[in-house]
């Protein structure tokens, strides 16, 4: 049996939205700086002041002005993502400071790469772009050899592209320029020219919106949609990456298909942005009709209203039902809040089952419940909805 680490179950647990057995696991981690950014992780997707306390303990272990102005950054990402600007503020203000007092202006400059990053998922994007333009100044005027020079900078460049990936408007275009500028001094002409191809991706979806990433899945183009998708604003992103999802399904890449699902509703449940629930209700249900039901059902525990959740899981119990899985089609109906859908669709599962038991078919209904499998649907809080999953097949 392949042993789970710490790090593995932390990322579980995150996954899961267990955010205090995450929080357990980062304090058994005896390094302050990576237990500060394992905190911070926790503080900026559950945006909970709780977990603030032992964040501001921890940044009181860390002497060094190095580690002490990458950990300043995350503690400002995290006050940031709790709308406490002002605190944030002066965490990033603390960490600049402590950049001057780094002596190595490699070291510096990677540092800087940092902040920039940690700037850029605060929002605040004109001061992440300075921090990186900063740090290709420092790399460039460094007394290196030039293969430490080309290695930094090939970091920087990809911390650059990738934060550039995080912005949902215009301001990206200028992140991209100075990717393509490292690249560039260094003589990575490959590099510039894929840079260049996602510039003019970036401003087509600017110009055009998500009408652009539909044009492409529709011909089949589903490499460029995800990248266009990626310039959207976050709610049309995560859409489109569920619509991407079904494309992927239906013309058989399952793998690619789950890790842009887990993508799309990781977005939905952790991002602070208001989304349609009509638009997640009907991926939903194009999911379910090609037999999707663990996706339905992660989109199901995403709906707010009562009613569409109620009819959605009514129809995948009934689904479950038509499998055979009689026993688990009438747990989630019985999680159903509406009443008169529920005792519908209790009313659809037993005939399903007497027409079952009549043609012989495979019926489940008393298969104990542990022999399922784990997993059920989570809220950002990490309280089961009483939905359980699908089992994988």
């Amino acid at each position: 049996m392949r042993r789970v680490d710490g790090v593995e179950r932390f990322r579980e647990l995150l996954r899961i939205g267990n955010y205090r057995g995450a929080f357990a696991e980062a304090l058994r981690v005896r390094d302050p700086l990576r237990r500060i950014i394992m905190i911070a992780e926790i503080v900026t997707r559950s945006y909970r002041e709780e977990f603030v306390p032992q964040l501001l303990d921890t940044l009181n272990e860390i002497k060094s002005p190095t580690e002490g102005a990458i950990a300043e950054s995350y503690v400002g990402r995290a006050f940031y993502a709790l709308e406490m600007e002002r605190d944030g503020e002066v965490h990033f203000q603390r960490a600049l400071e402590l950049v001057e007092r780094i002596s190595s202006p490699v070291v510096r400059a990677e540092v800087l790469g940092v902040i920039g990053k940690n700037l850029v998922l605060s929002g605040r994007y004109s001061d992440g772009l300075a921090a990186f333009r900063r740090a290709f100044e420092l790399i460039q005027s460094a007394r290196a050899m030039y293969s430490e020079v080309v290695s930094n900078l090939v970091n920087l460049a990809r911390r650059v592209e990738k934060s550039a990936e995080e912005i949902p408007n215009e301001i990206a275009l200028d992140f991209y320029h100075l990717t393509r500028e490292i690249y560039e001094s260094i003589g990575f002409k490959l590099q510039a020219r894929e840079i260049e191809s996602k510039i003019k991706i970036a401003r087509e979806v600017f110009k055009r919106g998500s009408v652009a990433v539909t044009e492409l899945l529709e011909r089949g183009d589903v490499d460029r949609a995800l990248q266009m998708a990626r310039f959207l604003p976050p709610a049309e992103r995560a859409i489109a990456m569920l619509n991407v999802t079904y494309w992927l399904f239906i013309h058989d890449y399952p793998d690619l298909a789950r890790a842009v699902f887990n993508d799309a509703t990781e977005m939905l449940l952790v991002g602070k942005f208001e989304v349609r629930e009509s638009e997640i209700e009907a991926v939903a249900y194009k999911l379910l009709r090609i037999g999707k039901l663990k996706e339905a059902l992660v989109l199901a525990g995403l709906l707010k209203d009562e009613r569409r959740f109620s009819e959605l899981v009514g129809e995948i119990a009934i689904a479950y039902a038509k499998r055979g899985e009689i026993g688990h089609a009438r747990e989630l109906a019985a999680r159903i809040g509406d009443i008169l859908i529920r005792d519908k669709v209790l009313k659809a599962i037993k005939g399903v089952g007497n027409t079952l038991s009549r043609i012989g078919g495979n019926v489940e209904s008393e298969r104990p419940n542990n022999e399922r499998g784990g997993g059920g649907l989570v809220n950002v809080d990490g309280e089961d909805r009483g939905v359980r999953e699908e089992k994988p097949g």
